[in-house]
């Protein structure tokens, strides 16, 4: 089993392709982002890292994030209007697609991931193996707390708090704040209590 990558003439051109196109998108992306963003209404900053593919909805706030479809491998990327993701947030989409809902707040560092490396074959080399995908989306008025990290094929229902440095390994309910590595429910999103009556505050002032 050969432990090395064959540098052949196409893998040479490839590198060299993939090279030129960083570098390209480097020197546009300052001036490319805020004119985007601007057609949006949303803010996105000069230096973030928007892949092709990438759809961004009105009055959102992009920081100095990825969100990297890997050169438009098949991955799409979905943001509805009016969330904000914040700096250092990395959103790697090799494959499938990553449905983010509107008013969410994703927070530093925090991680979406679709895929991966299979590796059950154990006489192949994992880098051999071929990719697994699925898709990641997270509902509306959600909050990705810092330095999470959303696993492939995992659903965060709506309203639902993802706490910092939680791995999400499986469906958030919505309303539901989860918390740990894997992240489980420790609690949940009280209801917003409708205004008492006049009848109702008596009630509750009576020993």
């Amino acid at each position: 089993m050969s432990s090395t990558v064959p540098m052949t003439p196409r893998w040479w051109l490839r590198a060299a392709r993939h090279i030129a196109v960083r570098m390209a998108r480097a020197l546009v992306r300052p001036l490319w982002n805020p004119l985007r963003g601007l057609a949006k209404r949303s803010f996105i900053h000069p230096l973030a890292l928007v892949g092709p593919r990438v759809r961004i909805g009105r009055g959102c706030v992009i920081g100095r994030c990825r969100l990297d479809t890997m050169d438009g491998g098949g991955g799409r990327i979905e943001i509805g209007d009016c969330t904000i993701i914040y700096g250092g947030v990395e959103v790697l989409v090799h494959g499938g697609r990553v449905t983010i809902g509107r008013n969410c707040l994703i927070t530093r560092r925090a991680t979406v991931l679709t895929g991966g490396h299979g590796f059950q074959d154990r006489d192949r080399l994992i880098r051999e193996q071929p990719h697994e995908c699925s898709d990641v989306r997270v509902g509306d008025d959600c909050w990705i707390g810092y330095a999470a990290i959303l696993l492939p094929g995992v659903t965060v229902g709506d309203g639902a708090v993802v706490a910092a440095g939680s791995v999400v390994t499986h469906e958030v309910p919505p309303y539901t704040v989860v918390a740990g590595v894997p992240a489980r429910p420790i609690g949940e999103r009280a209801a917003t209590a409708g205004p008492r009556t006049s009848g109702d505050r008596r009630d509750a002032e009576q020993p």
